[in-house]
């Protein structure tokens, strides 16, 4: 039994110092680095980020994260999956309701004519042969 309690106890420290480090490394908390040069106001802490193609994103491996700039020109069909072009070719974006939810508070409808830019991470999904899609995590209208 104390076997058990003491590795529990380590657990919960080790979770605690992982915590304690996620605002530095921009885990999904705002941390210290404050107003973002992408404005997105330090929620996803992608500082450093620069703008890629939709080409660009296709060759980026797992898990990648990007910023893109371009339009959602039609609903693909299956779970969340859209259709994203900017000028140097087309990617699926997956979008759930949680990530819509930011535009749905504020008002803001997106149709085909508005320009966005999206954070997200590339994924290679094992159902789409081959095919990447880009897991979006924050949208904005521009």
């Amino acid at each position: 039994m104390k076997k058990y309690t003491a590795f529990f106890i380590f657990s919960l420290v080790l979770a605690g110092s992982v915590f304690a480090q996620a605002g530095q490394f921009g885990y999904g908390f705002s941390g210290p680095q404050g107003q973002l040069n992408n404005g997105f106001n330090g929620q996803f802490g992608y500082s450093q980020m620069q703008n890629v193609t939709a080409a660009q994103a296709k060759t980026f491996g797992h898990k990648m994260p990007v910023l893109m700039t371009g339009n959602l020109i039609q609903f693909y069909g299956g779970k969340d999956l859209y259709v994203f072009r900017d000028a140097s070719g087309e990617i699926l974006v997956k979008i759930g309701p949680k990530e819509w939810q930011y535009l749905w508070y504020q008002g803001i409808n997106i149709d085909p004519s508005n320009t966005i830019e999206i954070i997200g991470e590339v994924h290679w999904p094992k159902h789409s042969w081959g095919t990447p899609e880009v897991h979006v995590r924050f949208i904005k209208k521009v």
